[in-house]
C-alpha cells in the first residue's frame, strides 16, 4: 500500500510551488518527526535519517490574517497568503516570479494503491480534549481527521495543535482550517512533521509582500476539487464555464450560472455571479441572499454574514435581513460571542446584532471576555471595561484570559496568574503556563516537568503523556 501520509505531508508540501492593527507574529520551525515505534515502511529509514539531521523542513510565519509557508526540502518554495483579502501567491525566488494560487487548494489525495482518491476537504475533524502533549515547549491538544464516516486507521491523520496560536493552513492542508489553533504535529501511520521551535518575532511586513521587481508567472494546471461539503459538489457548463451545484447522485440543484462557488460553512455557501457580485445559497441550492454585494464572508459557522457595500462592512442574517448597516472599515467574527470592528486605525467590539460593546479606540483588541477586553497599546497589554476604564494598576508585556476569572501574565520572563483587579493570585514562576480548563491549568517551571494546578496555585497532579 502506498503510504497515505507521504501524499499529504511530504511530497505535497515539497511541491507547493508547483501546485493595520498590530498582531502577534509567530515563527514556527518544522522538521520530520522521528517515526513512531513499530513503524516499518519503505520510507521510514529515509525519514529517520532526515529527522536525525536536525535540518529544518519548513518555516511558517503566522498572524491572525496572514500566513507565509517556506518549504526547504529539495529547494526552497514560498507561499504567502492574506486571509482578510483572500489572496495567496507562490513566490519563485529563482525565476523572480509570483503566481496567484488558491489559499488552500483541497487537491486530490491518494488513500490507497490504485485508484482510491478523496478530497482533503472530505476529511472530518474529531477533537480529543482530554489528551495533551508538549511540543516545542507548548501544551498541545489532539485532533484526528478521517474520511466522513470512516474509522480506518490507515487513512487517519493525527494533529497536535496549540490553541493559542493562529490557524495555519495551505495547499492540500486546507483541512487544518478546522483546527482551533496552529498544528504543531501532523502525521499518519507513524510518520509526520513536527514543530521544533515556536517563537514570537517582531512584525515584518515584507514577509507577506511580493518582492519588488518580481513578475507574474503562469499558473500550472492542477487537479480541480469540486467538493463543496460532504454531500454536494460543483459542476461546470463546458460552454459558458459557469458553475452550479449538484448532489452525490448527480442531481443538479442549481443551474450553472455562478462565476464561483465557495465551500459550504455549515448550511450555507457564498457564490458570485457573472458581474462578480456576492450572494448566498443554502443546502438545497436556493439563493437566500441574491448576488448584490461587493463581498460576503462567513467567518464562523452560525454567526451572521459579513457583507461589504461601498467599501464599508456590515452584518446580515441568513435571509439577507439587515442586522447592521455597512458603516465600518472592517468586521471579523472570531467566535459566536462577539465581532471585532475597525474604524480607521482603531478596533472595537460588537455583539452579533451590531451593538457596540467596546468602542473602537484601541490599536489592537487581543481578546474579549466577561464584558472586558484585553487591549494592546505600544506593545503593552491592559484590561479595560466597556467604558474604557483601565482595570489594572500597570500595563504588562503579555496578558491572556485564563478562565476562573484570572489572567495569565508574563513578567520577569516567567508566567503567573492575576485577577481582574491586578492582584497576584499565583506568583510568576513558570516557564510555561496554560489557561484553566475544568478547573486545572498545565504548568512547568523548567520546560521538562509539567504538572496541573488549581486556581489557587495548589499542585494537583503530574502531567503524564
Amino acid at each position: 500500500m502506498k503510504h497515505f501520509f507521504l501524499c499529504i505531508a511530504f511530497f505535497t508540501l515539497i511541491f507547493v510551488k508547483t501546485g493595520s492593527a498590530q498582531q502577534k507574529l509567530f515563527k514556527i520551525t518544522y522538521q520530520f518527526a522521528d517515526p513512531e515505534t513499530g513503524t516499518d515502511t519503505s520510507s521510514s529509514e529515509f525519514i529517520k535519517i532526515l529527522a536525525g539531521s536536525g535540518e529544518a523542513l519548513m518555516h511558517a510565519y503566522i498572524r491572525n490574517d496572514q500566513m507565509r509557508v517556506e518549504t526547504l526540502l529539495f529547494g526552497k518554495s514560498v507561499q504567502i497568503s492574506n486571509i482578510k483579502e483572500k489572496t495567496s501567491y507562490l513566490i519563485d525566488e529563482n525565476s523572480k516570479t509570483y503566481t496567484p494560487t488558491d489559499l488552500a487548494s483541497g487537491k486530490l489525495i491518494e488513500t490507497s494503491e490504485g485508484s482510491d482518491y478523496a478530497y482533503s476537504s472530505d476529511f472530518e475533524i474529531s477533537l480529543i480534549p482530554n489528551e495533551k502533549k508538549i511540543i516545542a515547549g507548548l501544551s498541545c491538544k489532539k485532533a484526528t481527521f478521517n474520511l466522513a464516516g470512516s474509522k480506518d486507521k490507515q487513512t487517519e491523520i493525527t494533529v497536535w495543535y496549540a490553541e493559542h496560536l493562529p490557524k495555519l493552513y495551505w495547499g492540500t492542508y486546507d483541512y487544518l482550517e478546522k483546527v482551533p489553533g496552529a498544528a504543531l504535529y501532523i502525521g499518519a501511520e507513524g510518520l509526520g512533521i513536527q514543530a521544533t521551535k515556536v517563537e514570537e518575532i517582531p512584525y515584518d511586513a515584507t514577509l507577506f509582500e511580493i518582492p519588488a521587481g518580481y513578475e507574474e508567472g503562469e499558473a500550472e494546471e492542477t487537479a480541480a476539487d469540486s467538493a463543496l461539503n460532504d454531500h454536494l459538489s460543483w459542476y461546470q457548463d463546458p460552454n459558458t464555464e459557469f458553475f452550479g451545484v449538484k448532489d452525490s447522485l448527480d442531481n443538479k440543484l442549481t443551474p450553472a450560472k455562478y462565476a464561483s462557488i465557495y465551500a459550504y460553512v455549515g448550511n450555507y455557501a457564498i457564490v458570485t455571479d457573472a458581474a462578480q457580485m456576492f450572494g448566498l445559497i443554502d443546502l438545497q441550492g436556493r439563493e437566500v441572499i441574491t448576488c448584490q454585494y461587493e463581498s460576503l464572508s462567513l467567518d464562523t459557522e452560525g454567526a451572521p454574514v459579513v457583507f461589504m457595500k461601498d467599501q464599508k462592512y456590515g452584518l446580515l442574517d441568513y435571509t439577507g435581513k439587515l442586522l447592521l448597516a455597512a458603516q465600518y472599515d472592517f468586521i471579523s467574527i472570531p467566535s459566536l460571542s462577539h465581532a471585532l470592528y475597525t474604524e480607521g486605525d482603531y478596533t472595537g467590539v460588537l455583539d452579533l446584532k451590531g451593538n457596540i460593546l467596546i468602542p473602537a479606540k484601541y490599536e489592537t483588541i487581543a481578546e474579549y471576555r466577561d464584558n472586558m477586553a484585553l487591549i494592546i497599546e505600544n506593545q503593552i497589554y491592559q484590561l479595560v471595561d466597556k467604558s474604557g476604564k483601565k482595570l489594572l494598576p500597570t500595563g504588562n508585556e503579555f496578558l491572556s484570559f485564563a478562565g476562573e476569572k484570572l489572567l495569565l501574565v508574563f513578567k520577569d520572563n516567567t508566567y503567573g496568574y492575576i485577577d481582574y483587579s491586578g492582584k497576584v493570585v499565583i506568583p510568576s514562576k513558570f516557564q510555561n503556563a496554560q489557561p484553566f480548563e475544568n478547573g486545572l491549568a498545565l504548568v512547568s517551571e523548567d520546560l521538562e516537568n509539567f504538572y496541573y494546578i488549581n486556581a489557587k496555585g495548589k499542585f494537583i497532579k503530574k502531567y503524564e503523556e
